[in-house]
């Protein structure tokens, strides 16, 4: 990941138009279950407690490549290469 970037840790979304109740609760549903596993998924593969992910996964967190490599996220930050390549 370039230093410049930023990450943006957030939980699943979905837009619900039009849908019928049912769909609706189905698709809420799933996308609880999403999350669920997809806070799993950061609290085995970061290293970091429960309480801190789920906290960062329940509204947008930005962060830079550097705090994302720190997080547990991102593995390697590249540096820019000034020399020539000509």
């Amino acid at each position: 990941m370039h230093k410049r970037c930023l990450v943006m840790i957030h939980q699943p979304a979905s837009s619900f138009y039009e849908a019928p109740t049912g769909e609706f609760i189905l698709e809420a549903e799933e996308l609880l279950k999403l999350r669920e596993t997809l806070t799993r998924v950061y609290v085995q593969r970061t290293g970091n407690p429960l309480w801190v992910v789920s906290e960062d996964v329940e509204r947008d967190v930005f962060i830079s490549a550097t705090e994302a490599q720190d997080y547990g996220i991102v593995d390697l930050v590249a540096i820019e290469n000034t020399g020539d390549f000509a």
